[in-house]
């Protein structure tokens, strides 16, 4: 299996502030770190969106994760 680096995303941060309100630098294995400043509420296209991600960081409660979207 190919060691690929951790990728996160970090939804909903219409503030801009998700990057300098925490230690992202104690996360190990220098991951990537995606943060969009717009909300996705369809379905397909947040599915798309999230994807390539291997962890969601929600800054706040708009966009809901239900179990169809995990899946």
């Amino acid at each position: 299996m190919k060691n690929s680096r951790i990728k996160i995303a970090v939804l909903d941060d219409y503030q801009n502030i998700a990057l300098k309100m925490a230690d992202w630098s104690s996360i190990p294995g220098n991951p990537e770190i995606q943060v969009f400043n717009d909300h996705l509420s369809e379905g397909e296209a947040l599915v798309k969106r999230l994807l390539p991600f291997t962890i969601v960081c929600i800054m706040r409660e708009r966009t809901q994760m239900s179990a169809t979207l995990l899946d």
